[in-house]
């Protein structure tokens, strides 16, 4: 509460000195130069606000002692004050100005609101005390690697593996289940069928890759939920401990492709009233929000992916290409800063009778299909159908090829999908946006390497999910592969480097300690003996030979951490790219749902953010989130881990 007040006076402080900056320059008896800078800086230090409020004040200041050094003198003063600069200063003030509310608004929000929530809630039986945790007792968490090596060995090869396993609880059809999506108590037990009259599945679809080195090997599980919490995560691992020590896989990460049309597997929207009576008031035994026989199948799917997978392991090369796909793409959140490109790993088997795999990652959220909240399909009421969204139809491009496929959510933040591509003018539904949508950026991950003839080729093949003969030259329509690059495709060589930190984080946002704090969620949730709650988290960090480093992400990363911009005005790190080099990539909600990741000196739990090209827009995003540090926390946390894994080896 006292930090949050200090950051409002300070603000309304600064406020004040710049409106009274020209009153006590006038009373200043001294002449300053035009270039004096200093005097104007000791009434406002601009130091923490980027190069670019620093010019605009040197120039301000500039002007201002122009105007004063000329005062009593004949002739107009020779000083010009621009209208670029005036709009640059504008925009400033109007940045300061949702600052100012946002500060507010946290003091409300969180220190009221939610403070007086946690308060009075008392703990679920579940409930951990800090003081007697014991984070290296905490079973479920895998290191890695305790360093990195820095060049292929010479008889390195890459071996890989694939699963797919169906997530789907035994008693679906019969039983329903509560929809991860935007309202709680919203439950349904019938899947979406896609154009060939298929049921979509939720599945769990799993990679194990080795690079030859004998220091072990890597799994990657991507779960069709809209995230898992750590605590879910490590009993994933610990029903892998003893094969994983058998056959020295060193890392397993469990991560959710966020989709927003699944079986809730946070457990805010199961029950939440009925679980959070019974935790607080009836003291019966913990009644957890997520679905216990579901989390069962999760747990059954990753485990049997695991094993399968690593059985399925085979040599081969491994390829990587990217491709900017700006226009399918858009973050909805002020300063709009994300990660355009999709990224494509592509392992092709020795053994050319094996089937080949196409890992691809780019941040969007997977929310298309979950957008019919009114649908009369069902009668006018919520949409209570099930869907994986666009990556299962993704998939069916990819299989239709002969490839496996896993979609690993990329650098998401606030970034959903652009579907004016994809939905070319058609009249659709929620979920016929996000058909198209699959079937297009599968298309545009499979052929990233061809050109456009061979991609003619393809879509005739693959069926012409997209309609390209009907729909050519019809107003509105648009040719996926029209225009489309070709990009190469590098090598990458076998060399994997992949290690994790674990450790306490705090979570400042008081409605989220509030939740776990009941057992409403699954996250570990431990209270101090002075009011303050945190939760067990990791980052992790991974480099595929020297041609991509990937950054393993727990939350929801807003992409100024990983591109900069001022969005990272105040941040107290550079950002990712320019602290680990720009072949560096996100993989968010990696091993956790930590919710939104955001610059914590512009967080808020329900404010709004300005940006100069539209306004302002709101920005209520970190309500979920484990608060206001956990941009600090997690960046210090992953620069810490690589400093460690990197050093020179003694």
């Amino acid at each position: 509460m006292k930090n949050a007040l200090k950051r409002v006076i300070a603000i309304l402080l600064c406020v004040c000195l710049m409106g009274s900056a020209a009153a006590l320059a006038g009373a200043a008896s001294v002449d300053h130069p035009q270039e004096d800078y200093d005097y104007w800086h000791a009434l406002w230090d601009t130091s923490s606000m980027g190069d670019e409020y620093t010019d605009a004040y040197r120039a301000f200041a500039n002007y201002l002692n122009g105007i004063f050094n000329n005062i009593g003198k004949v002739g107009p003063v020779q000083q010009e004050f621009t209208g670029s600069f005036a709009e640059h200063f504008i925009s400033f003030l109007r940045e300061l100005v949702a600052r100012v509310l946002n500060a507010l608004s946290n003091l409300v929000v969180n220190n009221g609101i939610g403070g007086g929530l946690a308060g009075l809630i008392p703990g679920s039986e579940a409930l951990g005390s800090y003081e007697d945790f014991d984070l290296g007792a905490y079973a479920g968490f895998m290191a890695g690697m305790d360093t990195f090596n820095t060049e292929a060995g010479e008889g390195n090869v890459w071996s890989l593996g694939y699963s797919e396993k169906s997530i789907m609880p035994a008693d679906f059809g019969e039983t329903s289940y509560a929809k991860g999506a935007y309202l709680p108590d919203i439950y349904g037990n019938e899947m979406y069928k896609d154009d060939d009259g298929v049921s979509e599945e939720l599945r769990v679809r799993t990679v194990v890759l080795n690079d030859g080195s004998g220091r072990g090997s890597a799994a990657f599980c991507s779960i069709d939920a809209i995230g898992i919490a750590n605590a879910d995560v490590r009993a994933i691992r610990t029903a892998l401990a003893e094969f994983a020590a058998q056959n020295n896989i060193v890392s397993i990460n469990v991560s959710c492709t966020h989709i927003h049309t699944g079986i809730d597997l946070q457990g805010i929207w199961t029950k939440p009233v009925t679980n959070f009576s019974n935790n607080i008031f009836a003291k019966k035994e913990v009644s957890y929000g997520v679905d216990r026989t579901f989390l069962q199948a999760v747990i059954d799917g990753c485990v049997a992916g695991v094993m399968d997978a690593y059985g399925d392991m085979k040599t081969g090369k491994l390829w990587f290409s990217s491709a900017d796909i700006s226009s399918y793409v858009h973050d909805r959140t002020a300063p709009y800063a994300l990660d355009t490109n999709l990224y494509k790993l592509e392992f092709l088997p020795d053994d050319a009778a094996a089937t080949p795999t196409i890992i691809a990652t780019f941040g969007c959220h997977p929310e298309s299909a979950s957008y019919d909240w009114n649908n009369p399909e069902d009668g006018g009421t919520f949409d209570t159908k099930f869907s994986a969204d666009f990556i299962w139809y993704m998939e069916k491009i990819m299989n239709a090829a002969g490839y496996n496929f896993i979609y690993i959510q990329g650098d998401v933040g606030t970034v959903t999908s652009s579907r004016g591509l994809t939905d070319d003018g058609l009249d659709l539904n929620a979920h016929g946006t996000a058909m198209r949508y699959g079937y297009e950026m599968g298309y545009i991950t499979l052929t990233l390497n061809m050109t456009e003839e061979e991609r003619i080729r393809v879509n005739e093949a693959l069926g012409d999910k997209l309609g390209v003969a009907e729909g050519k030259g019809m107003q509105g329509y648009t040719v996926w592969y029209e225009g489309l690059a070709t990009v190469p495709a590098q090598e990458v060589k076998p060399l994997l480097n992949i290690a994790h930190d674990a450790f306490l984080i705090r979570v400042d946002n008081k409605l989220i300690a509030a939740a776990g704090k009941a057992s409403i969620v699954d996250n570990l949730v431990l209270k101090d003996k002075v009011g303050n709650y945190y939760t067990v988290t990791e980052v992790g960090f991974m480099e595929l030979g020297d041609t991509l480093s990937v950054y393993l992400s727990p939350g929801e990363t807003f992409g100024e951490l990983l591109v900069g911009g001022t969005g990272l005005t105040g941040f107290p790190y550079a950002c990712i790219r320019d602290t680990l080099g720009e072949n560096v990539i996100v993989m968010d909600l990696m091993n956790d749902a930590a919710g939104y990741v955001e610059n914590d000196a512009i967080f808020v739990y329900a404010g709004i953010q300005y940006a100069p090209e539209a306004d302002y827009d709101g920005d209520t995003w970190g309500l979920v989130s484990y608060g206001e540090h956990t941009g600090s926390t997690l960046i210090g946390k992953l620069y810490q881990l690589v400093d460690k894994v990197k050093a020179p080896k003694e």
